[in-house]
């Protein structure tokens, strides 16, 4: 049952280096999936979050910070100045690792047999949407820069629309050349 619910993208590393092993992401299907101002005749066909790797930074602020609060029990032992420094850098932690988060879970892109919508949160008090209906895209490019990217298979999306309006770019979007594909097919029939 919970099987039919789930999309499996497989990448498969064995002919890099001659390392045998893959990669699997499991992304839920969301075709209930609703938001505000949706039509009533529009169908969500997929939703995505940005990598998980982007979460990487505020792992190695995690990391330092802990090897501070390490360093300062090896210098001053357990004193007033250590207890402090560990009670402010565990809060800290806390609250950093909460906003970090919330922004990772509510930065989407959402396709629908109409439309793209990228909802990027910059913070708690930060959100911009941008939209653009699929028959005003002209190109669907993607781009995967650096090693990590390519052996994690995650990239940037350029869409670019008709007129004066800026295209849309979806930042760190797991198989890039998947929903590129799913992209032009889709403006392909809203065309017609």
């Amino acid at each position: 049952m919970l099987e039919s619910n789930l999309y499996y993208f497989n990448r498969d590393f064995s002919a890099w280096h001659g390392y045998a092993f893959s990669f699997k992401i499991v992304a839920i299907k969301m075709e209930k999936y609703e938001f505000e101002n949706q039509r009533n005749d529009e169908e969500v066909l997929f939703v995505r979050r940005r990598h998980p790797w982007v979460l990487f930074k505020a792992a190695l602020m995690v990391l330092l910070i802990l090897i501070i609060i390490l360093v300062v029990f090896l210098i001053w032992g357990v004193s007033k100045v250590s207890v402090i420094v560990l009670i402010a850098g565990l809060v800290y932690i806390i609250f950093f690792l909460l906003g970090r988060f919330f922004v990772y879970n509510n930065d989407i892109y959402i396709l629908t047999n109409q439309r793209i919508i990228n909802i990027d949160q910059g913070g708690f008090f930060t959100r911009r949407v941008s939209e653009t209906e699929l028959e005003n895209i002209q190109n669907v490019t993607y781009e995967i820069k650096g090693p990590v990217k390519s052996f994690l298979n995650f990239g940037d999306i350029m869409v670019q629309t008709a007129g004066n309006a800026p295209g849309l770019t979806l930042k760190n979007v797991e198989n890039p050349h998947f929903v590129q594909e799913k992209i032009v097919g889709l403006q392909k029939a809203a065309k017609k």
